[in-house]
């Protein structure tokens, strides 16, 4: 897998790096676990404070495109992102209903 950068801002106001990407890949689109690795590797930070906030394939090419935030902290991308899209990267703890 290959991430080719194609925009990289900076957030101040909500504490985060925005990066629109390109992922290049071999074979089966990646899972967002796997780039949620790469990115981490790429930019020197840990793998739970990135949260890759869409990915979309493109029509007959073996690439992906998508836009991901890099967090200051892990509290800020719990703050800031919604309540799927942290479930979704395993960072949200389930509420338990009692009944």
């Amino acid at each position: 897998m290959n991430i080719e950068v194609i925009e990289d801002r900076v957030n101040p106001l909500l504490n985060r790096r925005e990066v629109e990407a390109i992922i290049i890949y071999e074979s089966g689109t990646p899972k967002r676990e796997e780039v949620r690795e790469e990115v981490a590797k790429k930019y020197n930070v840990e793998k739970e404070r990135v949260i890759v906030e869409k990915m979309e394939s493109l029509f007959g090419a073996r690439k992906a495109r998508a836009h991901i935030h890099i967090y200051d902290s892990i509290e800020y991308a719990k703050k800031y992102e919604r309540k799927h899209i942290l479930k979704k990267h395993g960072l949200l703890e389930e509420v338990k209903q009692a009944g």
